[in-house]
C-alpha cells in the first residue's frame, strides 16, 4: 500500500527549514538546496496569504491566518501555524482528509520530543532520533488505517 502522506515540512518562524522527511515513493525526490528553497518560498507565499485575509483570528492573538489547505489533483497541502510562529506544513494525496488531525499529532509530538530536549536549541534544525521514530510511527500508523477519509480517533 503507497503511504498517502507524503511530505512534511517544518519551518522557524523566519522561515527557514527545520525539519524535512518524506514518508512516500510518491514524493517527489529534491535536493537539500531545494527543499530549502520550498520552504522560504511557502513561508512568503503564507505571509502574503495572511496580509491579504481580511479575517483575523481572536483565538490566535488577532494575527491572521495565511495558507491553511491547498488542494490539486496530484496532492493536497495543509499548513498548521503555532502561536510562536513555527509552520508545520505536510503534503499529501488529495483525498487524505485527515492530514490537519495529523499536524496537530504532529505538534504535540514536536512539543513533547523536540522542545522538551535539553539539547536542542530553538530556530535550529531538528535531528533528534526519538523525534524521526515517533513520527514514522505515528504517521505509518494512520496511513496503514486506510480510512483516508477521517482521523483515526
Amino acid at each position: 500500500r503507497q503511504m498517502p502522506v507524503y511530505t512534511l515540512f517544518i519551518i522557524n518562524k523566519a522561515g527557514s527549514l527545520i525539519y524535512q522527511k518524506n514518508f512516500s515513493p510518491k514524493a517527489r525526490k529534491v535536493s537539500s538546496n531545494e527543499c530549502l528553497y520550498m520552504a522560504s518560498v511557502f513561508h512568503g507565499l503564507y505571509l502574503n496569504a495572511s496580509s491579504l485575509s481580511p479575517i483575523k483570528r481572536k483565538d490566535f492573538g488577532d494575527v491572521p491566518q495565511g495558507i491553511q489547505t491547498l488542494k490539486t489533483q496530484s496532492f493536497r497541502l495543509e499548513c498548521l501555524r503555532t502561536l510562536t510562529g513555527v509552520k508545520f506544513f505536510v503534503t499529501g494525496d488529495p483525498d487524505a482528509t485527515y492530514l490537519r488531525h495529523l499536524l496537530n499529532e504532529i505538534y504535540v509530538m514536536y512539543t513533547d520530543y523536540v522542545l522538551k530536549d535539553p539539547f536542542y536549541v530553538i530556530e535550529m534544525p531538528i535531528r533528534l532520533k526519538g523525534f524521526d521514530e515517533k513520527l514514522l510511527t505515528q504517521v505509518t500508523e494512520i496511513s496503514q488505517k486506510g480510512d483516508m477519509k477521517s482521523p483515526r480517533h
